[in-house]
């Protein structure tokens, strides 16, 4: 990523970045994280919101004083992360910023971290089993529950919605898709076809020209990530089923991530709205939390930040509910979304 896109946020992760901790409270005495090394494992970083998630870690963890090693991609293999992880342990870092693959296949993972006394914030992904310190996570049942929202409230008569799934091993894909497909029941003259694509860019592409051909009645396409996007509108192009946004026949498009080219997609009416995952936020404050957790930081349930968020209890474990707003052709040009920051 660009040094401009890093030097933007600068301003960012300065604005109160220890106001959060004013909130916690330490057991005992503090535990000092001078030269503290966090390990950071990745389910992948090849899409443009991880390679700029990463630029932004790097950014936060020199503001922070602290080091990272990684981090290390496990492209979509969780037994590749399990070894990785471990791997990270041998190498001494004494906390892991881990993007899970798996969210029930890491449970092992974290409780040899436990063993070492590693502590372990989980960031984007939640784990389902297993214990870790945080999780910083958007709510991503509101994520399906707003995309069904808007295709509902956009579509045009009765007809067919096809929504290309993540990976449903993933919380985030399972979320998305309960949230979507609960909200739905109060658009009865919409009926939802799945397609389960494993956050692969090709099936995805492939399964909505399944639905463009067999579904003369196509009213809208949920896809629960950004790549797959410019591959569904070339092939509405081909199947003469492409109209611009708001003009007649329109097949309504949301997908979730809010990358710099949704935005572009969005603006050019070619696309009708995505979600905005804060890459900033979820790079800063699975630093933040990291070091705060080697510190002795104590949080609970309840508490709120000075980010917009709330600390909640998901399965067991403490998450900062991250705020994702929805951005349509009304706010896309909102300087605070991360995709436009690269813009300033």
């Amino acid at each position: 990523m660009k040094a401009r896109l890093i030097g933007a946020l600068v301003a960012l992760g300065l604005v109160g970045a220890l106001a959060t901790a004013a909130l916690a409270t330490t057991g005992g005495h503090a535990k000092k994280s001078v030269g503290l090394k966090i390990g950071v494992s990745l389910a992948g970083y090849s899409t443009d919101f991880w390679s700029s998630y990463v630029a932004y870690e790097k950014q936060f963890a020199k503001q922070y004083g602290v080091s990272l090693v990684g981090p290390v991609p496990a492209n979509g293999d969780a037994a590749k992360q399990a070894t990785q992880i471990r791997t990270l342990i041998t190498q001494g870092v004494q906390a892991l910023i881990i993007n899970p693959v798996d969210s029930a296949a890491i449970a092992p993972t974290l409780s040899y971290a436990a063993s070492k006394h590693i502590p372990v914030v989980s960031v984007d992904v939640a784990p389902t089993k297993g214990s870790v310190y945080m999780i910083v996570r958007a709510d991503n049942i509101l994520y399906g529950q707003s995309a069904c929202k808007y295709i509902g409230s956009h579509a045009k008569g009765a007809g067919h919605v096809a929504m290309l799934e993540g990976d449903l091993a993933s919380i985030n894909g399972l979320d998305r898709k309960n949230g979507f497909l609960k909200c739905i029941k109060a658009y009865p003259n919409l009926k939802v076809v799945e397609y389960a694509t494993k956050w692969d860019t090709p099936t995805a592409v492939k399964d909505a020209k399944t639905a463009l051909s067999a579904y003369s009645d196509l009213k809208g396409i949920y896809v629960h990530w950004s790549g797959p996007v410019p591959g569904i509108i070339a092939a509405e192009k081909a199947a003469g089923k492409f109209t611009k946004v708001g003009t007649a026949n329109h097949i309504v498009l949301f997908s979730n991530d809010g990358t710099p080219q949704e935005h572009g997609w969005i603006r050019a009416g070619e696309e009708d709205a995505t979600i905005s995952q804060p890459a900033t936020l979820y790079a800063q404050y699975a630093v933040y939390y990291a070091k705060q957790a080697v510190e002795g930081v104590k949080y609970h349930a309840g508490m709120k930040t000075d980010h917009g968020s709330k600390i909640v209890n998901l399965l067991g474990n403490l998450e900062d509910a991250i705020v994702a707003p929805v951005v349509s052709k009304s706010n896309v040009n909102d300087p605070k979304l991360w995709g436009n920051y690269k813009h300033k």
